[in-house]
């Protein structure tokens, strides 16, 4: 009897699981909207899932690379900064990214420009010199090198500034020459002068040589560009000069050492001897007895006289003026702590 009141009751009493919906057991017109809607419902529950993995995925995939690229940028800095590190995989990096290894006057000093002159004298030391840098010998050359190209890049460095401050430039044509009149290319093409020379004695390809001979031209433009007080003084020595004794205003004024004492006088040289300053060339212009204007050298103007010449010589005696300028305004920058270097270094 408790049994059959028992199975009574729970038919009776309302069941607690949630009813199903019923499902339309044909597809019609009117029913196709709650089928879609029960087949998208029935799929809802693995798509959000997965959307929330790839989320998380993407996330963790940049933390790592995020730290990844913070750990490269220690052991770099680490390297270049502490270590010093030369080695090429460090110098092609800091060609690609312009890290800095000094700063003057507010212009920054690139790490590659540095590593470019000192690796081609460390490559020198090695290879032609045999030199074993682990040597008290060979520390101590290096340590001279290290000094003496970070000066230099310093100094390219602060050219380069007022290279823009006066709009002064070298242009590619002007490099092309200035290598093809120190290259007899007659005698070998500038690929072969890269492999033969360049290669095995600096260790650079022709674009790396290239860049040093344009720091090299700039540094020559500015120096005139700056200096109106040695144009000034060429200038007056060309008046004198023209009216008066050459061989005492040389004696007096000039300031090339090697012929100051004798007046000036070169002696004959051959109309083919290498032309660095232009001196020839000009002389070869020139009448007997006739004194130039100031012809612009490497480093300085020349005041000459021409003395003879004949097919295949010219004699002459000159007076030089050195610039100057460039030079005093870098010295006043490094006097008033302008140049600030962010490796360590031993002074000169």
């Amino acid at each position: 009897m408790k049994k059959l009141t028992n199975k009574l009751t729970s038919k009776l009493r309302p069941s607690k699981q949630p009813v199903e919906p019923e499902v339309p057991s044909r597809i019609t017109n009117d029913t196709v909207a709650e089928h879609r809607e029960q087949i998208l419902a029935g799929g809802r529950k693995f798509k959000y899932p997965v959307q929330y993995a790839k989320y998380k995925l993407v996330i963790n995939s940049l933390l790592i690379g995020l730290g990844a690229i913070a750990l490269l940028a220690v052991v770099c800095w680490y390297l270049l900064y502490s270590a010093q590190s030369s080695s090429k995989l460090m110098y092609r990096l800091t060609q690609l990214v312009p890290v800095p290894v000094a700063k003057v006057d507010g212009e920054t000093v690139r790490y590659s420009e540095y590593l470019k002159k000192y690796r081609s004298d460390i490559f020198a030391l090695v290879q032609q010199e045999q030199i074993n840098l682990k040597s008290p010998d060979g520390k101590k050359q290096s340590e001279y090198y290290k000094r003496k190209e970070l000066d230099n890049a310093v100094y390219n460095a602060y050219v380069g500034k007022l290279a823009r401050e006066k709009k002064l430039s070298v242009t590619r044509l002007e490099i092309d020459n200035y290598i093809t009149s120190t290259v007899n290319t007659k005698s070998i093409s500038l690929e072969a002068y890269e492999k033969t020379v360049l290669r095995n004695y600096f260790d650079w390809s022709l674009d790396e040589y290239r860049d040093v001979v344009r720091d090299e031209l700039l540094a020559r433009k500015v120096g005139f560009a700056v200096d109106s007080a040695a144009k000034k003084r060429a200038d007056d020595i060309v008046k004198r000069a023209s009216a008066g004794d050459f061989v005492a205003i040389a004696k007096a004024e000039s300031d090339d050492l090697a012929t100051k004492a004798v007046g000036g006088d070169v002696g004959a040289l051959p109309i083919e001897s290498q032309d660095v300053n232009g001196i020839i060339a000009a002389a070869k212009r020139m009448k007997e007895g006739q004194v130039s204007s100031p012809i612009q050298g490497v480093d300085g103007y020349f005041v000459i006289k021409l003395v003879k010449k004949t097919e295949t010589t010219v004699q002459y005696s000159q007076i030089k003026v050195n610039l100057t300028e460039l030079e005093k305004r870098f010295a006043a920058v490094q006097k008033a702590g302008k140049v600030k270097e962010y490796i360590k270094v031993e002074k000169g």
